[in-house]
């Protein structure tokens, strides 16, 4: 099992990442199935700015950032194979329809064809942009989970955070419904809503299997909406898959 910590914020203001951060650091060394040793990443928006920062070290061996955002997605990747790579530490980021978008996932695709990509988050993420060429976030979404399904590719989970610096998205899609380990909470307050693997301090909801959020700023007040992107059972049109 590959399981990664990751956690993400939206924010009226700018917030600098440092609480996130180190909130993110005890995960990968005290959170469930720690440690989460092999590198981490973090994308942080601004309304001029984005920044992108990779590296192939433990989390907990770097400095701490001071960098502040009003969009911000952390990830610790925890692999069961191979060694650490910058290149395959998350956020994994794209450019497309004049936006540049960062994707991290929790969990493992265990049987995706190998001559396709290096690593299974590679496959799932450019397939899902694939579809997003054409589609809105949900339809790309939806076709990418009917893919995997389709072609009898075995997943843990398909949880994922993404954001293109205005909206910032969570799915938590689970193989089992009881998996309680490929878990995200989110807390929401006036000016700041947070996502992640695991709650720190207090007044967490938590996303159930097949859900969605959405959350942005719409006239300084965070908007947040909640939904189902695939129903027990349902399978959906086929997609196509690939790296770009």
């Amino acid at each position: 099992m590959k399981l990664c910590r990751m956690i993400s914020l939206i924010s009226i203001k700018e917030v600098s990442v440092k609480p996130y951060f180190e909130a993110l650091v005890d995960q990968a060394l005290h959170g469930k199935y720690s440690p989460h040793g092999d590198g981490w990443g973090v994308t942080i928006y601004d309304d001029d700015d984005f920044l992108l920062r990779k590296s192939s070290i433990p989390i907990w061996e770097s400095p701490t950032l001071n960098e502040k955002g009003k969009i911000i997605v952390l990830h610790a990747r925890k692999t069961t194979s191979g060694k650490p790579n910058v290149s395959f530490s998350h956020p994994f980021t794209f450019s497309l329809k004049g936006k540049d978008w960062s994707f991290v996932h929790n969990g493992a695709i265990k049987n995706f064809p190998e001559n396709s990509c290096e690593i299974d988050t590679q496959f799932y993420a450019e397939t899902f942009m694939r579809e997003l060429r054409e589609n809105s976030v949900v339809e790309a979404m939806k076709k990418t989970i009917s893919f995997v399904k389709s072609q009898g590719y075995e997943y843990t989970s398909l949880n994922s955070f993404l954001t293109e610096g205005k909206v910032l998205y969570a799915f938590r899609i689970l193989e089992k419904d009881d998996d309680r380990y490929h878990s995200i909470f989110y807390k929401k307050s006036s000016e700041i809503l947070v996502m992640s693997t695991e709650p720190f301090g207090d007044g967490w909801s938590e996303l159930n299997n097949g859900e969605y959020l959405f959350a942005s700023v719409e006239e300084d007040r965070i908007v947040v909406k909640v939904g189902k992107v695939v129903s027990d059972g349902q399978r959906g049109e086929v997609g196509r898959s690939g790296c770009v």
